[in-house]
């Protein structure tokens, strides 16, 4: 029963998301009312997102949108905020 009701939660998250954004904000509370523990509800939510902006920069990339340049720079500071707020949550949590 649990596998269905976050099959359901996660579709109805998804389809806000795509047409509004935001769709974190049905799927974290209610991942979290149904006893998941909190850093599986934000691990379940950031994951997906990592796709998501994969994607986005990579058919931005495709698209001669941006240029190999400027994301080489980037990549320290992403890689950096990300090991910081990792840390971060792990301290927190």
């Amino acid at each position: 029963m649990t596998i269905i009701l976050l099959l359901v939660i996660s579709f109805a998250a998804s389809f806000v998301a795509t047409l509004a954004g935001s769709g974190g904000l049905i799927g974290m509370p209610s991942l979290y009312l149904i006893g998941l523990p909190i850093h599986q509800v934000i691990g379940s939510v950031k994951f997906p997102n990592m796709f998501s902006s994969f994607s986005s920069f990579y058919i931005s990339f495709k698209k001669k949108q941006l240029k190999l340049k400027d994301d080489l720079q980037l990549i320290p500071f992403a890689l950096f905020g990300g090991l910081c707020g990792g840390l971060l949550a792990k301290f927190i949590l």
